[in-house]
């Protein structure tokens, strides 16, 4: 998987770079885009990282290994949703 995350990585810089050309001499839809796809991949590494953490620990019957990084799932998870429903920060979930 650190493969895969590497070239996640790469893709993810080149995107930001062509992006952020395109951006500096044709603002448009197509730098936009880049620059998104960019940013989007950057996001995806940990959450890969996360997911080739919950695989090994299973494959290792690491259970409180699991068991933390289902947390950090969990807590990456209601964080998300807390901000795509537009809750203000500090307020409790009801």
């Amino acid at each position: 998987m650190s493969g895969l995350m590497l070239s996640v990585l790469w893709l993810s810089f080149a995107a930001l770079a062509v992006g952020l050309g395109l951006w500096l001499t044709r603002p448009g839809n197509h730098a936009a885009l880049l620059l998104t796809g960019g940013l989007l991949g950057l996001f995806l590494i940990p959450v890969m990282k996360l997911a080739d953490v919950s695989i090994a620990a299973v494959r290792e019957r690491d259970w409180v290994t699991l068991a933390a990084t289902l947390v950090v799932v969990v807590i990456l998870l209601a964080f998300t949703l807390r901000d795509a429903a537009g809750l203000p920060q500090g307020s409790a979930l009801p």
